[in-house]
């Protein structure tokens, strides 16, 4: 069994790049042949190569965001919620080969996002010692609550890759509000003015509801001469 996976989020960090293990383990435990497709932000991946998409039984996307499906026209393809493949990843792969349709044009489905307001703008970084799982979770957390409560919102990771997902001086002047969640110091000097809120990497993971409407109560104006790290 040949089978092409892609694996997508809304902001290409932590389920994106988790969900591609998970799968390119599961598939090899199954004994079948896998080509993956892993969008990210923080991490070069490859592209499917047509070669790729001609040779595969079935194409599996997993996804909480749109994607365009047309390249696999005429293919047999499963789309799934991303986290459908974390509890049961070889259960849900079987499922996928078995359940898989052949795409059309007309059919082609995708994964919808829902419009947001925009009504507040958000800007945040997130950092650990180590600069790996909890860095990136954080942003994952405080992106897609973010969008769930219907703002925009852009967050920049300082991890073991170093700073990805930057921060423009336009984005930063357009903001509302500044969340730093960071388990190191960070220099917070370019949010100078800005109301800004710092909290940790765990707090933003765990209970990112609660530290919006925190951070939304209890921002401050930074100011430049005060000290430009996080505890």
């Amino acid at each position: 069994m040949k089978i092409a996976i892609v694996t997508a989020c809304h902001s290409g960090i932590a389920n994106s790049i988790i969900a591609a293990g998970l799968l390119d383990k599961a598939t090899a435990e199954l004994g079948w042949e896998a080509a993956i497709e892993c969008q990210s932000s923080v991490v070069d991946g490859k592209t499917l190569t047509v070669d790729e998409i001609n040779q595969a039984d079935c194409i599996v996307v997993a996804t909480s965001k749109t994607l365009d499906l047309q390249r696999f026209v005429g293919k047999k393809v499963y789309v799934a919620d991303i986290a459908d493949c974390f509890e049961n990843t070889k259960t849900f792969l079987e499922q996928a080969v078995a359940k898989a349709q052949t795409l059309d044009k007309i059919t082609a489905p995708t994964i919808v996002e829902q419009p947001t307001s925009g009504t507040k703008r958000i800007v945040a970084i997130t950092a650990c010692p180590t600069g790996v799982a909890h860095t990136f979770m954080a942003a994952e957390a405080l992106e897609e609550e973010g969008q769930r409560q219907g703002y925009e919102i852009k967050v920049e990771t300082r991890g073991s890759v170093g700073a990805k997902n930057q921060l423009t001086a336009d984005e930063i002047a357009a903001a509302d509000l500044v969340i730093i969640a960071a388990d190191i110091e960070v220099d917070l000097s370019r949010f100078a003015g800005k109301k800004l809120y710092k909290t940790s990497t765990g707090a933003a993971l765990k209970k990112t509801k609660e530290e919006f409407a925190k951070a939304f109560a209890t921002a401050t104006t930074y100011q430049q001469d005060a000290a430009n790290s996080t505890a």
